[in-house]
């Protein structure tokens, strides 16, 4: 090891007392660290930094703590058995190591800095977090992008939703939907590019629609793009944001302003770009698709979106037939449903409002 002044390591110090891992590394072992990272989606009690770091086996490498951070009560009864480290640095002479081990409320964090030259070491630290996701690591959560702009640049927001969940298409839609469904997942599995167009009255499904793919693609990335965002598809950073992100799904909903025929709006740049995305020769190349879901009639849509080649699929989403009403409202458990009932209307059933209508009729004609 390089020795170093007491000056020297508090530049290892960053602000609030903050440990900068890399500078301490390179002055710990004069080489730049190689890095491999585990995120564990578990609470940081005691007793599982107790445990976990059993499982790393520190003895194994003659790991040393060079710093710990405590966690402390400061209730006036606080018991000193509760008091544990949330926060180590471990450093292993012989092998050229760190490990930066952080536990807070709702996760665990373990950083291994090493030397890539030393294959025995990264064979070592991949095994063990391997051991420690098949252990402690999460099911992959349904989840979506959000794009964002700051100082001219594109980038992605990642939003981890907890109350989406796939349905039943059979259930929630009309019988004519189930092969559209199918169109549209076994294209979103390949790497190729195309449009999707969901349209209908507010309340018929299209965003419940959107939720349960996002749930049973959890291998795809999807990119919600919002409506202020829709001029910046004409953006030249936004190419490059589109480069670092192929084989991407981009939903943007209530889409009027991107798909309405330029023959009766001033978007024709917009929809100029969206047919050199979805069928063209970048096309080819960054394989993105684009669902657009909208309430406008498709009559209003612009024709060229619309030729075959570029179109996945495009559905109209309307109310329940009367038949499936019933069946869903039954299984809600309400009796006596007639008519065809859009599904806001039917999963709207609890409120007051929709029960003292049922006292006289539930169901529209």
């Amino acid at each position: 090891m390089n020795e170093f002044s007491l000056a020297e390591l508090l530049d290892s110090i960053g602000p609030n007392t903050n440990f900068k891992l890399f500078p301490y590394y390179a002055k710990c072992f004069d080489l730049i660290p190689s890095t491999i990272k585990i995120h564990l989606q578990e609470d940081g009690t005691k007793e599982k930094v107790a445990k976990i770091l059993e499982e790393l086996e520190l003895d194994k490498y003659a790991f040393e703590p060079v710093l710990k951070n405590w966690r402390t009560e400061n209730s006036k009864d606080a018991q000193p058995s509760e008091d544990f480290v949330y926060e180590y640095v471990f450093k292993s002479e012989s092998h050229q190591m760190l490990i930066h081990f952080l536990a807070q409320r709702n996760f665990i964090q373990i950083h291994f800095l090493y030397n890539l030259h030393d294959l025995e070491t990264e064979k070592w630290i991949l095994e063990v977090n391997h051991s420690l996701r098949a252990k402690y690591g999460s099911e992959k959560k349904p989840g979506f992008k959000v794009l964002v702009s700051s100082e001219g640049r594109f980038y992605t927001y990642d939003i981890d939703t907890i109350d989406f969940e796939s349905v039943d298409i059979n259930e929630l839609y009309n019988d004519d939907f189930v092969e559209v469904d199918q169109i549209i997942s076994q294209s979103l599995q390949k790497n190729e590019s195309g449009m999707i167009l969901l349209h209908g009255e507010p309340g018929t499904g299209k965003t419940t629609y959107i939720k349960h793919l996002i749930c049973k693609h959890t291998d795809k990335q999807f990119i919600f793009i919002q409506n202020d965002f829709v001029r910046d598809l004409l953006n030249p950073s936004f190419v490059f944001f589109l480069l670092q992100n192929k084989n991407s799904i981009l939903l943007i909903e209530d889409a009027e302003k991107v798909v309405i025929s330029r023959e009766s709006s001033s978007n024709d740049s917009v929809v100029s770009t969206i047919l050199q995305l979805t069928d063209g020769l970048f096309s080819d190349y960054l394989n993105i698709k684009i669902i657009c879901t909208f309430n406008t009639n498709i009559e209003r849509i612009d024709k060229a979106l619309l030729r075959k080649g570029r179109m996945i699929a495009k559905y109209k989403f309307t109310a329940l037939s009367a038949e499936k009403t019933k069946a869903l409202a039954t299984k809600m458990g309400f009796e006596n449903v007639t008519g065809s009932m859009t599904l806001a209307d039917i999963f709207g059933a609890d409120k007051k409002d929709f029960k003292d209508a049922e006292k006289k009729a539930i169901g529209f004609s």
